[in-house]
């Protein structure tokens, strides 16, 4: 290994991923609305994901050590099923910055998986966030329309996407890429329950 290898930083962090099936229902909503509202980005459907928590700029050599972690606080958990509900933004309403699906199905097992994760990711000396968790799927980024945007050109998500979740994922930010997250890290969820 070069010197310039272990001193690489990647972007990362853990995820809930959706399904194939999942996200190819998500993605063909998104793309009815692509004409009518205008967002300068619209996120890759591989890219589809639930942050558990937000790392950073990590050392690369790291990932290991971390995958580690989450391992273990993965096999506290039994796998549980999401879906998507509903959708919002984050930001002004008029011209919103974060175009997202909200989260349905067992969200007191997601609120569980983050905490395990969070807390043992603390021990790694990574600092949670002190805002509450706030569990959804990025669409689409930087609403850039002529017209004030509206919610009511979202219409209603379809209501029968839904996915089991069976493993947390370590994602590396891969910035200028498509899709842009890559997979580093794979935990598994228990089934010794």
């Amino acid at each position: 290994m070069t010197h310039t290898d272990s001193n690489a930083m990647d972007r990362l962090f853990v995820a809930v991923h959706l399904s194939p099936d999942a996200s190819a229902s998500l993605a063909a909503w998104a793309d009815k609305l692509k004409p009518q509202a205008s967002f300068r980005k619209w996120v890759h459907p591989q890219d589809y994901h639930i942050t558990v928590q937000f790392l950073g700029d990590t050392p690369r050599e790291r990932i290991p050590e971390l995958t580690a972690g989450l391992a273990a606080a993965a096999a506290e958990h039994k796998p549980f099923s999401l879906g998507v509900h509903d959708a919002g933004v984050f930001g002004a309403s008029a011209s919103p910055r974060i175009l997202w699906a909200g989260i349905r199905g067992d969200l007191n097992a997601l609120a569980k998986l983050q905490r395990s994760v969070v807390s043992r990711m603390e021990s790694y000396g990574f600092v949670p966030e002190d805002r509450p968790y706030r569990p959804h799927i990025t669409i689409a980024r930087k609403f850039q329309g002529d017209e004030k945007f509206s919610m009511d050109i979202i219409g209603s998500l379809p209501v029968n996407i839904q996915w089991d979740v069976h493993e947390l994922v370590l994602f590396r930010t891969n910035l200028h890429a498509a899709p842009m997250y890559e997979i580093v890290g794979v935990a598994r969820l228990s089934t010794n329950f």
